[in-house]
């Protein structure tokens, strides 16, 4: 705009501005990426905390850029057996899940605790 509107006239400063213009340019067409140095600790303890795994004891720590080939691998197992007192754990962990975008871990819980729900309907009941 400032060159519509103003004629520079130094040959300096023009060209000042002209280097600085073509900067500002690629600074646009630069990826927008933070310098791996620019994390400060609150903002690393964040990160690391939004992206924890939900175990039914504890968390995986696992940094989400890396790939886990573990990840709910009993849950997921054919011989992972359960029973309903573990309904609320496997609640927590789904919503946990889900709240971070988790989608196929968050299918997990669901299956689960759609077996559990199926299992419990199918009990006899005690009169």
């Amino acid at each position: 705009m400032t060159r519509v509107y103003a004629r520079i006239a130094d040959r300096t400063i023009a060209d000042e501005y002209f280097a600085v213009s073509e900067k500002v340019e690629a600074l646009y067409d630069a990826p927008r990426q933070l310098p791996a140095d620019a994390e400060g600790t609150e903002m690393a303890k964040l990160r690391r905390k939004m992206h924890r795994r939900m175990l039914g004891n504890g968390y995986c720590a696992r940094p989400v850029e890396m790939d886990c080939h573990f990840e709910s691998i009993c849950e997921s197992c054919t011989f992972f057996v359960t029973t309903i007192e573990f309904r609320p754990t496997f609640e927590r962990q789904r919503d946990d899940a889900a709240a971070k975008g988790q989608v196929t871990r968050e299918q997990i819980f669901d299956g689960l605790l759609s077996r559990l729900d199926g299992e419990a309907s199918w009990r006899p009941h005690s009169s």
